[in-house]
């Protein structure tokens, strides 16, 4: 009997232990959910806030600006094409 009394001792100690680590858990699961929606927020407003992409002239507008401002230039159309692919759009967007 008293064997059996500290098996039935052992098994609800070891059963409190784990409806503690069981809470634990539940708790760190909580956390992280809060904190997941915390960085889903941050992403959304960061996305919302980003700035839009630069508008820029038709390639053909842009040589003719350029040379208005430095006469002697030698850019060319496909030369003012190139600048707008670097800065991140052919001119057709526009």
């Amino acid at each position: 009997m008293k064997a059996a009394n500290k098996q039935l001792a052992e098994w609800d100690a070891e059963l409190n232990q784990l409806h503690e680590r069981n809470g634990d858990l539940g708790l760190k699961v909580q956390m992280l959910e809060q904190e997941l929606k915390e960085v889903r927020r941050d992403r959304e407003e960061s996305k919302n806030s980003a700035p839009t992409v630069a508008e820029f002239p038709e390639p053909a507008d842009l040589l003719n600006q350029l040379k208005a401002r430095r006469k002697k230039s030698g850019a060319n159309l496909a030369d003012m094409e190139v600048v707008l692919e670097i800065l991140g759009t052919d001119g057709s967007e526009i």
